[in-house]
């Protein structure tokens, strides 16, 4: 794809946001990690015989691992506190124990990795908290904890507060510490301009976009507001912050990319959708709904046995052929309907409506030299043929839906949101959409509205579509575009069409098999308040 790579840099040292700049870049990526590893802030901690966990963790991979003795401690409850615990008794460690300020239920590891270590015999020191450090002639040889206990107000976040017990101090006889109580991010690629950070020390940044406090540097990963996750959500935030920067770089972008794409003033047209037999027939709906009435529990994932742990063979064996077939039967082919958070809702604000699968490609379009240009195409997709819509009048967002969620999504405020009140539609930035009647829908997208309206003469359907900037006419079954007219757009805009493609489909699908929805009118629909 022409990406430059430049190895052997080190961030920080031999380059930082502000040399990136300096070198025309006009937006930079952070995305280097939480590799720091978070000290217990103790004295003596510098003494031989403690070592942080994510360094432990890397000499054992690397097959050269850091000695332990046989009785090690291991801080902290996470998913690398178990690794940690786990390997420290691959490595020669004959006793170790896990030391937690608060309770087992309360640990953020993964359920299964607790259970691991409880199996190979690692002790959990629950309610302890590390506040010393024994040290003999340079090296560490017990660890003086206080016991905790959960009393006064929860924190923030709802969870119980562990305080110490006065007086309960006490030694733990250990060899080695390892210390995996968390991680922090270098910042030393920002150089003398430091952003914006979050109260726990990570960059913070717009939730939507990734921007920081320093317009067009981004940040995505473990550096990020959220701090240490997954791989799935730093992959996540990698693909928001390139939409992002993508759209942020407007007119040069599109300018390079008119120049590869030739600059030709019509506007190529697109190919018919293929509808995709995405519905479900009514015997598979049934079948579907009464296989939804009965639960089927996981099917156990198998384990070598204790035995057979010494090394570093994979634990956990997999399925065979058939516990494989067993667990996916379990599947409620939610992309095909799902439709639970309609049934949970006490208010019926959640509706399923019907919607007829279709694939299309839609041409991405900008403005130059007062002309469309076409600059390629973009897919458009509608797979599942039942999908659900929420009529905000009736929805008090109460959170029913989101319980419910099997993706863990929040029904209410992430399905298309259905306005009947003018003012609470302008009101919205986004994910607004306002049936009008008389096959006319208005949508508020990125705090703009645009218009929809469905035309269909003796010839044939079109939909005539009103954005900001511009006007298109587009073929009513194929989302084909037939025309499209340049008003208030500038050199350089976009002229995106998904909008579009996302209104035709709301408009038709739930006009098409829920008539009974209300149209909005002029003025507002809420009920007045009672006079004195």
């Amino acid at each position: 794809l022409g990406v430059e790579i430049r190895y052997g840099v080190r961030a920080g040292a031999d380059v930082t946001v502000a040399s990136l700049r300096a070198e025309g870049f006009a937006a930079v990526l952070v995305a280097v990690g939480a590799q720091r590893p978070k000290p217990l802030g103790l004295a003596g901690e510098n003494a031989a015989g403690i070592v942080d966990g994510v360094t432990f963790l890397r000499s054992v991979r690397e097959g050269r691992p850091i000695p332990v003795g046989p009785r090690v401690a291991v801080v902290g409850a996470g998913d690398t506190a178990m690794d940690c615990a786990r390997s420290a008794l691959r490595v020669g460690a004959t006793e170790v124990s896990l030391v937690y300020r608060r309770t087992i239920d309360q640990m953020p590891a993964d359920r299964e990795e607790i259970h691991a270590i409880r199996e190979e015999g690692v002790r959990i020191v629950e309610l302890a908290r590390p506040v010393g450090l024994r040290v003999a002639d340079g090296r560490l040889s017990a660890v003086t904890c206080v016991r905790t206990a959960y009393g006064g107000p929860r924190d923030a976040s709802g969870r119980k507060v562990p305080r110490d017990v006065p007086g309960s101090e006490h030694d733990l006889a250990v060899d080695t510490l390892i210390v995996a109580i968390g991680q922090e991010a270098d910042l030393g690629v920002f150089g003398s301009t430091a952003p914006a950070l979050t109260p726990a020390g990570f960059v913070a940044s717009d939730p939507e976009t990734l921007e920081t406090s320093i317009a067009g540097v981004y940040v995505a990963g473990d550096v990020g507001s959220h701090g240490p996750a997954s791989i799935v959500r730093a992959a996540a935030d990698g693909k928001r912050a390139a939409a992002a920067i993508a759209g942020s770089l407007g007119t040069a972008a599109l300018a390079a990319a008119t120049d590869q794409a030739g600059t030709a003033a019509t506007v190529t047209a697109v190919d018919a959708p293929t509808s995709l037999p995405g519905d479900l027939t009514p015997g598979e709906r049934r079948a579907l709904v009464a296989r939804r009435a009965h639960r089927a529990y996981r099917v156990p994932v198998r384990t070598s046995a204790l035995d057979d742990r010494g090394g570093f063979a994979e634990t956990v064996l997999g399925y065979t052929e058939d516990e494989a077939v067993r667990e996916a039967s379990r599947c409620l082919d939610c992309d095909r309907m799902c439709s639970l958070c309609v049934g949970v809702c006490p208010n019926v604000a959640l509706m399923t409506y019907a919607s007829v699968p279709l694939r299309a490609g839609l041409p991405v379009l900008a403005l130059r030299d007062g002309a469309p240009v076409c600059l390629g195409s973009v897919p458009f997709r509608v797979d599942q043929g039942l999908q659900v819509a929420v009529l905000t009048d009736l929805c008090n967002e109460c959170g029913d839906c989101v319980t419910a969620c099997p993706t863990a999504g929040r029904p209410y405020a992430d399905k298309p949101r259905l306005y009947l009140d003018r003012t609470d539609f302008e009101a919205e930035a986004s994910n607004a959409f306002m049936l009008l009647g008389d096959g006319a829908i208005e949508a508020r997208f990125d705090g703009r509205t645009h218009r929809l309206d469905v035309v269909t003469p003796h010839t044939g359907g079109r939909l005539e579509y009103a954005a900001p900037g511009f006007r298109a006419t587009l073929d009513r079954d194929s989302l084909r575009l037939l025309e499209l007219e340049p008003t208030e757009a500038e050199d350089g805009d976009l002229l995106p069409l998904e909008p579009a493609a996302v209104m035709a489909t709301i408009l038709a699908g739930v006009t098409g098999s829920l008539p009974h929805i209300p149209v909005a009118g002029e003025g507002g629909t809420r009920v007045a308040a009672p006079g004195h």
